[in-house]
């Protein structure tokens, strides 16, 4: 039987439960929301199982660091040439031979995180790859989880996994994923949709709508938080998803922030990955 952890019993005060507009009242209602599993993802499936990665490069780039190795990484899939970001730990960042690697996705309206803020996966012993693709914004996600937007990047992002798998020094079966918003929606993707899902995932405040027909799907463990307060993923449709999900899972619900991030959840973030390959812990 897989594991569920959730604070959400932390949250909600029995006497406020039935006072509407309270976090009690809310979290009351959200608890047992399972939305609907139903949605097509027929062209989700065709996106993440049909496609040839061609004309791989990666281009060392020149960045001062004797513990990691940093480089551009491109490829050319259906019309479209997708890049990336590729950082690497040597020396003795390097725990051993074969790295776990993250896979990392962005959110609507920001760009690819920096090469600073990627380089502390380094730091931690793992691998990193990241999606450096145009920023997009939440109009061209109004189809929900049928949105090409949203079907082009998850092509993308099972793609990135395969290529993650035959880089030197990687091991294939220690492929994880972290993203916000967007970012997180696609990790979900990824993991439920790759021909061999993930180790573990971590999503904050996943969209677009809809994931939830994807959840049951999921493979590896998974790490999701949620702010009551954002007004851009719907906090009831990501406890779908979350209750959806039959792998183990934890859920971190913030009941005083919007759709940001969260440097608490983060380090909540950094913590599930080091129990999950090397079984320890930043407590």
């Amino acid at each position: 039987m897989s594991k569920c952890e959730s604070n959400v019993d932390e949250l909600i005060v029995p006497r406020l439960a039935g006072m509407p507009g309270t976090v009690s009242s809310r979290l009351s209602d959200f608890r047992g929301w399972r939305g609907d599993a139903s949605a097509d993802v027929s062209k989700l499936e065709t996106a993440a199982s049909d496609f040839e990665v061609c004309g791989l490069t990666v281009t060392a780039i020149d960045f001062v660091n004797p513990c990691a190795r940093y480089s551009e990484v491109s490829f050319e899939l259906g019309g479209y040439v997708v890049h990336g970001r590729l950082i690497e730990p040597l020396g003795h960042a390097r725990a051993s031979e074969l790295v776990p690697l993250c896979l990392m996705f962005h959110d609507i309206d920001r760009p690819v995180r920096g090469w600073h803020h990627m380089t502390r996966f380094a730091a931690m012993g793992y691998a990193v790859l990241a999606l450096d693709d145009e920023a997009i914004g939440s109009s061209e996600l109004q189809q929900g989880i049928a949105s090409p937007a949203f079907v082009k990047r998850v092509r993308w992002g099972c793609a990135m996994a395969k290529v993650a798998r035959n880089l030197d020094g990687v091991d294939p079966d220690r492929i994880f994923a972290w993203g916000e918003g967007l970012g997180g929606g696609v990790a979900l993707a990824v993991s439920a949709l790759d021909e061999r899902g993930l180790a573990c995932t971590a999503v904050a405040n996943p969209i677009p709508g809809g994931l939830e027909a994807l959840s049951s799907r999921v493979r590896g463990s998974v790490l999701m938080g949620t702010s009551l307060m954002d007004a851009v993923s719907d906090p009831k449709g990501q406890f779908a998803v979350f209750n959806g999900l039959e792998c183990d899972r934890r859920h971190i619900i913030y009941a005083k922030y919007a759709h940001e991030r969260i440097n608490a959840f983060e380090n909540e973030v950094v913590d599930f990955f080091n129990q999950t390959f090397y079984s320890c812990s930043l407590a």
